[in-house]
């Protein structure tokens, strides 16, 4: 859902662009926030797919897990050879790797972030399909 409460739409269009979602329900708790990306299928890796991504959509929590800050930059390199897509915390920047899995690339966070599983109901809209596939957040808000 958007932070207004409405359906998210799986209509084809644009690749990499970014937007902040949430659970269904989940849109006043800090901690749902999701980072919703639409890349190309051909691009994600195996580990991504079976993580839950949905015709190159692909969900997750937007809390960094090193101090917590939101992850909200999504930055395209596209100098040779190779074309690299990131998602920064520019807290502390942390960088990971949407194509595959959200691994950490670089940065002081400790795991990737959590991946969401998402999948297109019979209207054409992205649900999530479960909860995150590990905990959200710094491990330190889980410890007390």
């Amino acid at each position: 859902m958007t932070a207004d409460g409405l359906p998210v739409e799986a209509a084809p269009g644009s690749f990499d662009q970014l937007a902040t979602v949430f659970p269904e329900g989940q849109v006043d708790r800090d901690d749902s926030q999701v980072v919703l990306l639409r890349l190309r299928p051909e691009l994600l890796t195996a580990r991504t797919v079976a993580g839950g991504s949905a015709d190159g959509w692909v969900a997750y929590s937007k809390i960094c897990t090193h101090a917590g800050c939101s992850v909200g930059l999504f930055g395209i390199d596209d100098r040779p050879p190779d074309v690299l897509r990131t998602l920064v915390c520019p807290c502390h920047q942390s960088v990971f790797d949407p194509v595959d899995a959200a691994q950490t690339l670089g940065g002081p966070a400790p795991r990737p972030l959590p991946q969401l599983p998402i999948g297109i109901d019979p209207e054409g809209f992205l649900v999530a399909r479960g909860g995150f596939n590990g905990p959200v957040g710094p491990i330190t808000w889980s410890e007390g």
